[in-house]
This record gives structure tokens, C-alpha cells and sequence, in this order.
């Protein structure tokens, strides 16, 4: 009886001869190849004992039944790789170096979490702490000197107020004293003047009594003269005896009588005289020495007033003084301010040009991007020097795919993503989709040579790893490869896609 297996094996060979006879001649020696496989085998289930050759048998016909269905049922994944690494959705922010300078220490390293005013970096700056600590020495020297203006300053106020107390203090009294001589003044005109009165007075008075006197005398005289006639005519009466030598003695008498009171009035007249005389020389001693004393006081007055006068310049000229020194200082407080102003200024100018050598972190986040990592290294105004990822921000898979494998890729594709520093057989796969696609490839350099590439965003379902009951964060920087599912296929199909394409193309040697 014939082996089953070479019966199938020559009806197999047959088929492929019958097959082979229609192919044209430049495939002979896949025709050989494929002739000698066959009797390869052949010879192989010839050799094998008749039991295995059935097991054998069976076991393939078992597969071919069991995968045939599955093959054409069961459906895998078709993906497109894209390698990308994690970046912060929306904006960063982006550290620009302020001023040009060398790099001093870099504090942080990419991924690292930083504070708000954490250092970044430093830059070299020892020139301008030299320049600065001269500038705060400049500065001690000039406010000391400041110091000393403001205790000169306090003298020359203090001095300016006591001068001032002092004038008004010594105006006061020397008004005090020009009052005091206006008033001896006064008293004295007013003593004058009351005086004069007086002595005027006594004058009237001493003249009326003189007029007085004038008066009686003529009187007196025109009596003694009326008596005396009478007398020498009585006489001669008597001579004749016609009056008696009594009456006689009677007019004599009276003649006598008259006689007295014209001495008497006579006298009286020198000494009404004598008394006016006297009293004008009184009145002129006490108009004189009056006179005198109100002259003494309106030169007193005069010299107090001048005196007056001559204070209150000084104390001006003092004050004026006073006050020209503490302008003059103020002029040179105000020169030392603008010294002090000036330093300050310069200061803060290189306060700040040290702080623009440290860049600090503005906000609490991930160290993104550190193009300048050692120190040594030179940057230049403007030059980009830190990334960060502000706290919080979630995190999205910045990725590349090659064109050939971008065919059928679209926005909403499940995405299955391996983190390099992670391996998956570990930690798992994380999943996400993509949520845009670049309208347009780019052309970037490889080692193979420049290849055309679209750019993705792929959007995390989870912003960590799940380890177990460990969950690892992931940070900004790290690297992965994106599995794109862009379809399903059978697995058949894979199977008869290299007999599609050789149906398609030909077999190319």
C-alpha cells in the first residue's frame, strides 16, 4: 500500500509542475528550488515511521481547521510608530539669558521640579560684585559725610534760633530802654511845661504887686502932696491966727501919716521889684536847667534809638549770616544728595544686573528644556536658556511619524505609548489618542539619510504610570514611542499579503 503522505506529496509535486509549466522561463530556478524543497520533504516523511508521519498528519489538518477560522476572524492591531517625547500642553515659560556673560553654575538638570525664584543658573559676575562693593563703600563715605552735614546742619538751626531769641531778647530790652527815654523825655517837657507855668505865674503875680505898689505910691504921693499943701496953708493961717495950732499939729499929723505910707509904698516897689527880679532869675535857672535836662533826654532817647537800631542790624546781619551758612550747607547737602541719589541708583543698576546674572525660576514647575547644562559654557543676550512647565499643566506626547506609515492616521486614533525609561514589560503601556495632526510633512536629517515626517500631539489618558499600587508621575523630556492603532486586520491578511504583492508586482529578483 502506498504511504498516504507520498501520495499527497506527488499529487503536491504534480500540482506544482502543472502550475510551473504556464510560469515563464526567467523562473526556472525558483521552479528547481522549489522542486528540491518538495523532495526534501518527501524524503523527510518517508524517513518517519508510519505513526509519527500520521500524528503529524493529523496535528496539521487539526491546525489548518482550528487557525484557517481564527485567521479569518480574529483581528490585530495594524500601528504606526512614532517617536516623540512628553511636553506641556499650551505655553511655557521660556527663560531668555537678560545680559551676555559666561556660566558660573547650572543648579538643575531637565526634569527637575523647581520652586518659584528657584536658581537656575548663575552667571560670572565677579566684576560687577567688585564694582558693586565699591559703589556701597562710595556710598558708606558719602552718607557718613551726610551725617556730619546734618549734625552742622542741627548747630547752625540751633544757633540760628538762639539768635534769633537773643535779638528779640536784647530788641526788647533796648525798646524798653528807648520807651524808658521817651517817657524821662515826656515827663520832662511835661515837667517843662508845668514849670514854665508856674514860674510864669510868680512873674504875673510879682509884676501885679509891682503895679500894685506903683499905685498906692501914687496915691500915697497925692496925698502927702494934698497934705503938705494944706499944712503950709494952715501955717500961714496960723500966722494970722485964723487956725488954732492944734489943728495945726492935726494936719502935720496926717501930713506925716501920708508921708509914711509914701516910703511905704515906695518901699514896697523896690521890694515887688526885687521879688520880680528875683523870680525871673528863678524862671530862667528853672527854664534853663529844664531846658537843659530835655535836651539830655532827647539825646539819651536818640542814643537808645540808634542803639535800637544798631542791635537790630546786628542781629539781622547775624541771622543773615547764620542762615547764609545753612544755605551754603544746604547747597552742599543738596550736591551730597544727588552723590547719594547717583550711588544708589548705581547700585540698584548693578543689583539688578546681578539678578539678571541668576535666572530664577518665575513659577513652580518642571524643567522643560536646559539648552545650557555645564558651566563654562557662553551665552549671549536673548539666548534662550531654560523651559519650564508650569505646575499642574498637563502633559501631552509631541511626537513624529513617518510618512509611509501616516496613510491612514487620524485625529481620535487610540494611541499606546512606551516610555524608554520605563520599560513596558515592567511598568505597562500607557494609553491616549491622537488630537492633532501637522497639515504638512517635515523634512528631517537621520542617519539614514533625510526622511519626510508628519508631527502629532497625543493626548495622555493618565498623567502617570501604574506600577502595582505605585503610581510614577511622569515629567517633562522623557522620551517614548507611540504606537498609533491605525486599523484592524485579519491575520489571514497578513499571510497573503506577500501573494497579493507578488500578484501585483511580480516576483523581482
Amino acid at each position: 500500500m502506498p504511504h498516504p503522505y507520498t501520495n499527497s506529496s506527488s499529487a503536491l509535486a504534480d500540482e506544482q509542475d502543472e502550475k510551473q509549466s504556464y510560469s515563464h522561463q526567467e523562473f526556472t530556478p525558483v521552479k528547481e528550488q522549489t522542486k528540491d524543497w518538495h523532495y526534501a520533504t518527501e524524503e523527510l516523511l518517508d524517513a518517519l515511521p508510519r505513526i509519527w508521519t500520521r500524528g503529524v498528519l493529523y496535528a496539521l489538518l487539526g491546525f489548518t481547521a482550528l487557525a484557517l477560522p481564527w485567521s479569518v476572524l480574529a483581528k490585530v492591531d495594524e500601528t504606526g510608530d512614532a517617536r516623540g517625547r512628553i511636553e506641556p500642553q499650551g505655553s511655557t515659560q521660556k527663560l531668555d539669558a537678560l545680559v551676555s556673560g559666561s556660566v558660573k553654575a547650572v543648579r538643575v538638570k531637565e526634569g527637575d521640579t523647581v520652586q518659584a525664584g528657584q536658581i537656575l543658573l548663575e552667571l560670572d559676575s565677579n566684576i560687577l560684585q567688585t564694582e558693586l562693593q565699591e559703589a556701597q563703600e562710595k556710598l558708606t563715605g558719602l552718607l557718613n559725610q551726610r551725617l556730619q552735614f546734618d549734625v552742622i546742619k542741627n548747630q547752625l538751626q540751633l544757633a540760628l534760633s538762639v539768635q534769633k531769641q537773643q535779638n528779640q531778647s536784647q530788641a526788647l530790652e533796648k525798646l524798653s530802654q528807648v520807651n524808658q527815654a521817651k517817657q524821662d523825655l515826656e515827663a520832662k517837657q511835661s515837667l517843662y511845661n508845668l514849670q514854665k507855668l508856674e514860674k510864669q505865674a510868680l512873674l504875673n503875680q510879682a509884676q501885679q504887686q509891682i503895679n500894685t505898689s506903683h499905685n498906692d505910691l501914687k496915691s500915697a504921693e497925692g496925698r502927702l502932696s494934698i497934705d503938705s499943701r494944706i499944712v503950709d496953708r494952715f501955717s500961714r493961717l496960723l500966722q494970722d491966727g485964723a487956725v488954732s495950732i492944734t489943728q495945726i499939729d492935726q494936719l502935720k499929723k496926717e501930713q506925716q501919716e501920708s508921708k509914711q505910707l509914701y516910703q511905704k509904698a515906695q518901699s514896697e516897689i523896690k521890694q515887688a521889684q526885687l521879688r520880680l527880679a528875683e523870680e525871673q532869675s528863678r524862671y530862667q535857672a528853672t527854664i534853663s536847667q529844664l531846658e537843659s535836662e530835655i535836651k539830655q533826654a532827647k539825646l539819651r532817647l536818640q542814643q537808645e534809638q540808634s542803639n535800637y537800631q544798631s542791635l537790630l542790624q546786628a542781629g539781622k546781619l547775624a541771622i543773615l549770616k547764620n542762615q547764609q551758612q545753612l544755605k551754603d550747607l544746604q547747597t552742599q547737602i543738596t550736591t551730597l544728595e544727588s552723590q547719594i541719589a547717583q550711588g544708589r541708583s548705581q547700585i540698584t543698576s548693578l543689583r539688578l544686573q546681578l539678578q539678571q546674572r541668576i535666572v530664577r525660576s518665575p513659577v513652580n514647575g518642571t524643567i522643560f528644556e536646559l539648552p545650557v547644562s555645564k558651566p563654562g559654557a557662553v551665552v549671549q543676550l536673548g539666548q534662550r536658556v531654560a523651559q519650564i512647565a508650569p505646575k499642574n499643566t498637563p502633559f501631552i506626547i509631541k511626537a513624529q511619524m513617518p510618512s509611509q506609515q501616516s496613510g491612514f492616521l487620524k485625529v481620535g486614533m487610540p494611541v499606546k505609548i512606551k516610555f524608554d525609561a520605563y520599560p513596558f514589560q515592567e511598568y505597562g503601556i500607557a494609553q491616549g489618542k491622537v488630537t492633532w495632526i501637522s497639515p504638512d510633512s517635515k523634512v528631517s536629517q537621520t542617519p539614514q539619510g533625510q526622511q519626510e515626517s508628519f508631527e502629532l500631539n497625543i493626548a495622555l489618558d493618565q498623567q502617570y504610570l501604574q506600577n502595582g499600587s505605585q503610581r510614577i508621575p511622569l515629567t517633562a523630556g522623557q522620551t517614548a514611542t507611540a504606537e498609533v492603532i491605525i486599523r484592524q486586520r485579519r491575520v489571514i491578511d497578513f499571510v497573503l499579503d506577500p501573494f497579493q504583492r507578488l500578484r501585483k508586482d511580480g516576483l523581482k529578483l
